[in-house]
């Protein structure tokens, strides 16, 4: 067998072996580094960003093997200066080159389809190094918590106890963020092993909102917003002080990336734990409402709450999402009888000639539920109003709770 089957073979292997297996990203922070690994890893970046603008200048440099290439022409000033790559491997610096080709691919492709696009322009600053194949480019020492970058040297790591057993480890990104360097680890685990028997063995619906983010079928409400510190506004006033080019402009830059970065992952972890809460149940049913449009009238706390990544992530984060149309009338039709009503933006409660009386939030979340089941009218019976289980409280006491962000209120 030649080598060119053999590649065959393995790569059609693993595209097999890919349809039994779902892709999980662990991020893993390095830490303890010395000023020697920490200049290494600075100048790591800083090679990677004069060879991929040194292949952006001109294209055609795309045919010559990038991992051939030891030195590149960077500008400075108003001339060019010869510089040496001697920290990148020669793995990473094709990644480089690949993923460069990658990008003008798919610009080409927006460029068929009758999109306006623009060329590809030099960075000022580059953020994430690819690593492709593990076991060459990286290797993860779990005895030692220690991972081994293709010439850049080992650097202990704290998060490798996430990785189970039974992953199978795959490429990943090495990323330098305000607070530290980072490694974005992806590994395929088997889809059997992610399915956990549900603690709450009901299905739940959920109504988007601007003053609740989340009102679910059972009644329970969910608000969580974090705002711009005031650090944040404070630095930004300081930076339009600050002169263009100057050092000290900066370094409010880097402290203002810094802040922003806090600001993320507080909101991110309000979502991880709305996103924990909900896996507690059976199924969970969501409208696929245009939460962008939201923004022209309820900006900020649209903005501050990052509503739209939430919902995004119900797609790929649970286990059995279920996914509504948003052209489905859900707010202005009763639960009961399925009839339509005019509401107004200020008519909190829907009143119906049937008889039916609730909140306009949960009710939606009940039309939501039943429309996402493919139950009609005269077919849910018992999921209107069903009663707040105990274990479901402890869940939202426990899980939501622990973030000072997140408001939880149940029904009366």
């Amino acid at each position: 067998m030649t080598k060119v089957e053999r590649i065959t073979n393995t790569l059609q292997e693993t595209r097999q072996r890919r349809e039994t297996q779902k892709p999980t990203v662990y991020e893993l922070k390095l830490q303890n580094l010395s000023k020697g690994k920490a200049e290494v890893l600075r100048k790591a970046f800083l090679e990677a960003k004069w060879l991929y603008n040194w292949l952006v200048s001109d294209t055609e440099r795309l045919g010559i093997p990038a991992n051939k290439v030891s030195a590149v022409e960077v500008k400075a000033g108003d001339s060019y200066e010869q510089r040496e790559l001697t920290v990148l491997g020669s793995q990473i610096k094709q990644e480089i080159a690949d993923r460069l080709k990658d990008n003008l691919l798919a610009l080409g492709k927006l460029k068929k389809s009758g999109r306006k696009v623009g060329a590809l322009k030099c960075k000022r600053f580059v953020n994430s190094i690819p690593l492709k194949q593990y076991g060459v480019t990286y290797n993860l020492d779990f005895a030692g918590n220690r991972v081994r970058i293709q010439k850049l040297g080992k650097f202990r790591v704290l998060g490798l106890h996430q990785i189970p057993a039974d992953a199978e480890i795959a490429n990943a990104v090495l990323l330098r963020k305000p607070s530290g360097y980072y490694l974005h680890v992806t590994c395929y685990l088997p889809k059997d092993s992610r399915t956990s028997p549900n603690p709450i063995d009901k299905d739940i619906g959920i109504d988007f909102g601007v003053s609740s983010k989340l009102t679910l079928s059972n009644g329970i409400r969910i608000d969580f917003e974090v705002h711009e510190t005031p650090r944040l506004k404070q630095l930004q006033r300081k930076l339009a002080g600050t002169q263009k080019g100057s050092r000290n402009r900066e370094r409010i830059q880097f402290l203002l990336r810094k802040e922003y970065e806090k600001v993320n992952n507080r909101r991110k972890d309000a979502q991880n734990k709305v996103l924990a809460f909900l896996k507690i149940y059976r199924k969970v049913v969501f409208q696929d409402d245009c939460v962008k449009g939201w923004s022209g009238l309820f900006g900020r706390q649209v903005h501050s709450s990052g509503i739209g990544g939430l919902k995004s992530r119900l797609r790929t984060s649970l286990e059995t999402p279920v996914a509504v149309e948003r052209t489905e009338t859900t707010t202005r039709e009763c639960f009961a009888c399925g009839k339509r009503r005019d509401l107004s933006l200020w008519d909190r409660v829907i009143e119906c000639e049937c008889g039916w009386k609730c909140d306009r939030d949960v009710n939606a979340a009940l039309v939501i539920l039943r429309k996402g089941l493919g139950l009609g009218v005269e077919q849910a019976v018992g999921l209107d109003r069903p009663e707040l289980k105990p274990l479901e409280r402890d869940a939202a006491a426990r899980i939501l709770g622990s973030n000072p962000y997140i408001r939880v209120s149940f029904p009366q």
